[in-house]
């Protein structure tokens, strides 16, 4: 969902191009961040090579810790509309991630943003904001009542018992700037929250990215079209994604941290977005 789960916008690490390599130091590593990168790219780079960066040599004892890959071509989508062949290669990238690492692999992976996790990040975020005055939209005020409604029910509990969990290698980080498009393919990098996942769960956090709506125009539905999913990963894809989209809602309040970041018209567009899908 994001890199860290306090309820922030933060650059977790600084980053130096030095030719065709790429040297990672860490600002924060609380969580285990470094490790999951190096787990990332190691596993990456053992079932799915040419995916991600090559990992090199890596400072993991060290403070701050360091990492040292290979530097991967390309720009990162979500900076402008993205053309079919880029959803195309995503597609194809996604595909190859989730489903590249063995279950008897995978199983020692970390698991990372559980339904209850995120459910428990919510009711934190909701204490933390005021609700909307009469002085915002009226669509931001109604989005703000259903947002809380949602994040008082048991939707994580509801949505979790719809069929059966896929687990998969997923870069649980819904940001398209972690997937870089090189002319003919798309890259992964950015593995400081990577892990084992529910299918339906990281998809979910992907397609409600406000980089994929705002920034790439990808249309979700067409995206999730696209991709291989069961009947049953389909309707748990639809039941998670208003928890992302209450997310980006609660982020782009006023008092939200990621208010300051986005043109004007976004709070509003998100709470469009969110009464749309509930």
């Amino acid at each position: 969902m994001t890199e860290n789960p306090a309820d922030k916008i933060s650059t977790t690490h600084d980053v130096e191009f030095n030719g065709d390599r790429v040297v990672k130091t860490f600002r924060t590593w609380e969580r285990g961040e470094h490790l999951r990168e190096w787990r990332g790219l190691t596993l990456l780079r053992r079932f799915a090579p040419g995916l991600g960066p090559d990992p090199i040599s890596a400072e993991l004892d060290a403070q701050p810790p360091r990492i040292v890959m290979s530097r991967v071509p390309g720009e990162p989508l979500g900076t402008r509309r993205a053309t079919p062949e880029q959803v195309d290669a995503l597609v194809t990238a996604l595909e190859r991630m989730h489903r590249c690492v063995p279950d008897s692999v995978l199983a020692t992976a970390d698991p990372q943003d559980t339904p209850a996790d995120v459910a428990e990040l919510l009711k934190k975020m909701l204490a933390s904001r005021a609700r909307p005055t009469h002085a915002a939209a009226p669509v931001v005020r109604r989005a703000f009542d259903a947002a809380s409604e949602l994040i008082g029910s048991d939707w994580a509990t509801r949505a979790a018992s719809i069929g059966e969990p896929s687990t998969i290698f997923g870069l649980c980080d819904g940001n398209l700037a972690n997937y870089l498009w090189d002319g003919q393919a798309v890259h992964v990098i950015d593995f400081e929250s990577a892990g084992s996942n529910d299918r339906a769960f990281d998809i979910a956090d992907l397609v409600e990215h406000i980089s994929l709506r705002r920034g790439s125009e990808i249309v979700a539905d067409d995206l999730l079209k696209r991709l291989d999913l069961r009947a049953d990963e389909h309707e748990r894809v639809r039941a998670y994604r208003p928890a992302f989209a209450v997310f980006w809602l609660l982020m782009l309040l006023p008092d939200g941290p990621a208010h300051r970041h986005n043109p004007p018209g976004a709070l509003e567009d998100q709470a469009e977005h969110l009464l749309a899908i509930l």
